[in-house]
């Protein structure tokens, strides 16, 4: 299976497209809403500062993939524009074991990192850059990676638009359609909790990406260049048009508005509704949040630049004091061991790095119960059923036999 010199090409892959509107990290937006195509167009979006930090992440793991560094050997320079700290370094880190485990013959002419790609074969606006691709010729199995350096938003890697679109970009400019059988894909996100781990996979075949490719991807491409269709919802957290430019946000605030009023004016309103006034309201609140960061993340980038918010500055972010260097030695000298703690029991996701811990963990790590709380559909978290709620109540000798 040899790829063509086409495919290993990396600069035909025209710049304009380094931020196209169709691209794969916008999937999971503009398959849902294909109006966000037409007013992501010219909207400006200055980008969070966590948005900032992600982007400083993955340019740690390609530099530390193609100098075979790791990461802690980077801290203190700068990527992007941000620093490299202890605790990126830490989180990409994992990232890059991960890697190591899964593919130690990685260099072998089989391994690519943020590769780059354009399929006009199947949508002019075809684009993506795959984190990490890996190429198993022997058992016909492609491997793609994509690393998420987020903490408040979990990422599913069974079903992601975003990482299928990837694994089709590479079959179709690599021209491995029919030469390769399995896929998997693998989300790295080592900030974020998930009761899978940080490392997560999913499986799939080609001949089923190939499937929806046809039935799916492609015809949203070719839907959300020429329809009007909108539509709200988690979707728009990353939306460039949330920045006052959506209408449907806009309707939405208008909505929420009305569900307030009316519980203002009226002390039984809330009592009254239906299960599906509750959803809506709900609903309503969670859009609220995305324009209330959108809000805030307008406001950080005018103060930024010297414009002024009524009300509201910026201020040095709270943080942690942290020790200088050479700070353990002297406090031994002077403090001896009164500056010092006694050895600690490390957390069982520190004792899962250690030779065996993972087993260790499975057998002697428990989660304890924190109660139940509502969340969207969309949750990674198992949904409690009424039949099986009982579970999660406290149990007392009482209710033993």
């Amino acid at each position: 299976m040899a790829l063509s010199e086409t495919a290993l090409n990396l600069d035909l892959v025209d710049p304009l497209y380094a931020h196209s509107p169709l691209g794969a990290s916008g999937a999971s937006r503009w398959m849902k809403c294909a109006a966000s195509y037409r007013l992501s167009e010219g909207a400006e979006d200055s980008g969070s500062e966590h948005a900032k930090l992600g982007t400083a992440a993955h340019s740690l793991g390609e530099a530390c993939l193609n100098s075979k560094q790791e990461a802690w050997t980077f801290i203190g320079q700068d990527m992007d524009g941000c620093p490299v700290d202890k605790n990126m370094a830490d989180a990409v880190q994992v990232y890059l074991d991960a890697l190591a485990e899964a593919h130690p013959d990685r260099d072998q002419n089989n391994f690519f990192v943020e590769r780059k790609f354009h399929c006009p074969t199947i949508h002019p606006l075809f684009y993506g850059t795959s984190d990490a691709t890996y190429l198993d010729e022997d058992n016909k199995h492609l491997h793609v990676w994509d690393y998420k350096h987020g903490a408040g938003i979990v990422v599913e890697a069974e079903e992601n638009p975003q990482l299928m679109y990837y694994a089709c970009g590479v079959l179709e400019e690599f021209e491995l359609w029919e030469d390769i059988t399995d896929v998997t894909i693998y989300v790295a996100q080592p900030r974020g909790f998930h009761w899978k781990g940080p490392v997560r996979s999913w499986h799939t075949t080609a001949d089923s990406l190939a499937s929806w490719l046809e039935d799916e991807l492609s015809p949203s491409m070719d839907w959300a260049v020429t329809s009007d269709h909108i539509e709200s919802g988690e979707h728009c957290r990353f939306c460039p048009a949330r920045m006052g430019v959506c209408p449907q946000l806009k309707a939405d605030m208008t909505e929420l508005e009305e569900l307030i009023m009316a519980v203002a004016s009226d002390d039984g309103a809330m009592e009254k509704w239906s299960n599906e006034d509750l959803a809506r309201f709900l609903d309503l609140h969670e859009m609220s949040k995305i324009v209330h960061k959108a809000a805030g993340e307008m406001a950080f980038g005018k103060l930024q630049s010297g414009k002024e918010i009524p009300g509201w500055k910026l201020v040095p972010a709270r943080a942690n004091r942290e020790w200088k260097e050479g700070a353990e030695i002297e406090a031994k000298k002077k403090f001896e061991a009164k500056a010092f703690s006694a050895p600690a029991f490390l957390s069982p996701a520190k004792v899962e790095k250690l030779p065996g811990g993972t087993a260790f963990a499975q057998r002697w790590a428990f989660k304890p119960d924190a109660g139940l709380t509502v969340a969207k559909q969309s949750d990674a978290r198992r949904t409690v059923s009424q039949d099986t709620k009982s579970m999660f109540k406290p149990t007392t000798a009482k209710g033993l036999k």
